[in-house]
């Protein structure tokens, strides 16, 4: 029964496989590496590059708004697909800023409120769509179709990428970079609109049980009641925390490590590729173990990558590709894994709850973090790239830490997350 009821879903879920993969375009748009060129032509500092890349964790706290204040949890494709067209929309007028003739302040001021109100909106819908979409899997199916989706997204991604780096360096080389951020801005407009008929076009199945909203207080109560959602949070925090080194890195490889465009975005479908084919396998790992095996998994590779990440330098950069390989298998398990190991101790229903108070809190203490990084990272630089006598570059110095904080987590800290069976689902 429950089968035949997951199979009036099939085109949904083909719909929404697409669906992910479209947004993956927009967010290439805007990913650290072309953010990068943007906030390049307005002249950011590096440090402040890394707290303009950490604005997405900011726009997490947006999930919390909507944890209690969103009541009607269905129908919501309407109100989520609209609101999503609007920060997507947002996206494309932040290329739009450096062909204004204001101040480079009042620029700089514009992007950071284009990006906070878009990532914003995305976050305040993120519960909801979450829930929506994940409600037309069957929960024993979520790692393999979480993969299939991924590996789509990746594989897609891998050549659209590649095209719009190629495409940056070009109007770069001319001195023409602006007209090539008039060519962004018109794709995610059309992304965007392809986007919203794609998610008005999937179905949101009715819930068997119409449970009422929680309120705060029970919300509250779920969350801190329960040991193994409590030290779920705590991961996920101290991991956000640990890999806000990834913030600085953009404006690393391209300023200091001199990579091109081109470059980059190649040494990225690279990575896509692999974590595209690892990433199944990673799916089918977890369903069959534990999605805590996987992340252990997975975080001691990432542990690794950036352990080698920290020795990178000019002299030595093509580090940085093995970096990235190593990057891009764990990431293969480590983002669903974020997602899914929640799901494991909450019911269905109260899925959105405990993923919006996850985010939040994960996403403003990375956000903190990140501004501590960046003094950091600003004195070390303003000091001529000297810390205590040692010549080396601040991201080095992250990414030393972070590999440092990865062991740890996965030594000490994972192992405290016992398997447990999620409460009868729907």
């Amino acid at each position: 029964m429950e089968e035949n009821r997951f199979d009036a879903y099939r085109k949904s879920r083909f719909g929404y496989i697409v669906e992910a993969a479209v947004e993956y375009f927009i967010h290439l748009c805007v990913t650290a590496t072309f953010l990068t060129a943007i906030l390049n032509e307005i002249g950011v500092s590096s440090a402040l590059q890394g707290i303009v890349g950490s604005i997405a964790s900011l726009a997490y706290s947006a999930q919390l708004l909507a944890v209690f204040f969103v009541r009607k949890t269905y129908p919501c494709k309407r109100w989520v697909s609209v609101l999503n067209l609007i920060s997507q929309l947002m996206f494309a007028l932040m290329y739009c800023v450096p062909l204004v003739d204001i101040s480079p302040t009042v620029k700089i001021i514009a992007v950071v409120l284009f990006l906070l109100l878009a990532y914003g909106l995305q976050n305040y819908l993120t519960p909801s769509r979450t829930s929506w979409h994940m409600s037309l899997v069957e929960d024993n199916k979520r790692g393999v179709f979480s993969a299939n989706k991924e590996i789509v997204s990746l594989v897609s991604g891998m050549a659209f990428s590649q095209c719009a780096g190629i495409l940056m360096d070009y109007f770069r080389e001319r001195g023409e970079v602006q007209t090539c951020f008039i060519i962004f801005a018109c794709t995610i407009t059309v992304l965007s609109f392809l986007h919203l008929y794609i998610m008005l076009s999937i179905k949101e199945p009715e819930p068997l049980v119409l449970t009422p909203p929680k309120k705060a207080r029970d919300i509250l109560r779920m969350v801190l009641g329960n040991g193994n959602l409590r030290t779920v949070i705590l991961f996920d925090v101290l991991y956000e925390i640990s890999v806000v080194s990834m913030n600085f890195s953009a404006v690393y490889i391209k300023n200091d490590l001199g990579y091109s465009y081109a470059q980059i975005t190649l040494i990225t479908a690279i990575g896509a590729t692999l974590r595209a084919i690892v990433s199944r396998p990673l799916g089918r790992f977890a369903d069959r173990h534990s999605w805590v095996t996987l992340m252990r998994l997975c975080m001691t590779v990432s542990a690794t990558a950036f352990l080698i990440y920290a020795f990178c330098t000019p002299t030595n950069k093509w580090l940085y590709i093995l970096f990235y390989l190593l990057y891009s298998f764990s990431m293969g398990g480590t983002n669903s894994g974020r997602m899914n190991l929640c799901f494991d101790y909450v019911a269905r229903e109260d899925r959105r709850y405990i993923l919006g108070i996850k985010a939040t809190i994960s996403g403003l203490v990375g956000f903190g973090t990140s501004l501590l990084a960046a003094v950091l990272v600003g004195y070390i630089e303003g000091n001529g790239n000297v810390l205590f006598g040692i010549s080396l570059y601040p991201q080095q110095l992250l990414f030393g830490i972070t590999t440092v904080m990865l062991v740890a987590l996965n030594l000490f800290f994972l192992p405290r997350l016992q398997k447990q069976k999620a409460p009868a689902q729907e």
